[in-house]
């Protein structure tokens, strides 16, 4: 096991691979943009729909893992795995890592706001609160 804590690791990385769990226990894998956030150098943010499976996973389960991934998931066969505990933020704390995947993502994140904004015109509003989730790494 490599001693690498997950902050270095991390750094560099565009995409995690973030790894929740279906109450049989079943990992699900979801590819997802991510910010360091919050005090501690382990505490990550990241942005997700209010009514998607991740939130619903975390809700039931808090144990989450990640691994750096690419854009559409593909972890290496060497990466890392790094354990936590995940939580869901609404309010003020969502539009906090909101902001910051915005800062971090600059005009990708921008382009993909303009997708949203078309492909949700055809979609029915579900009017709920902005959540995200923020996890605490353990190593």
């Amino acid at each position: 096991m490599s001693t690498e804590s997950s902050a270095s690791v991390l750094r560099s990385a565009k995409y995690v691979s973030l790894i929740t769990f279906r109450k049989s226990g079943e990992p699900v894998r979801s590819p997802v943009w991510f910010v360091r956030f919050g005090e501690s150098p382990n505490s990550y943010g990241v942005i997700t729909e209010t009514n998607s499976g991740k939130v619903k996973r975390v809700r039931a389960k808090s144990r989450i893992e990640v691994q750096v991934c690419d854009a559409k998931g593909g972890v290496k066969p060497d990466a890392l795995k790094f354990s936590g505990v995940a939580r869901l933020v609404t309010g003020d704390q969502a539009v906090a890592v909101r902001k910051a995947i915005s800062k971090r993502y600059g005009l990708t994140y921008k382009m993909f706001l303009i997708y949203l904004f078309f492909s949700g015109l055809f979609k029915k509003k579900d009017g709920l609160p902005e959540t995200n989730i923020i996890f605490e790494l353990e190593n």
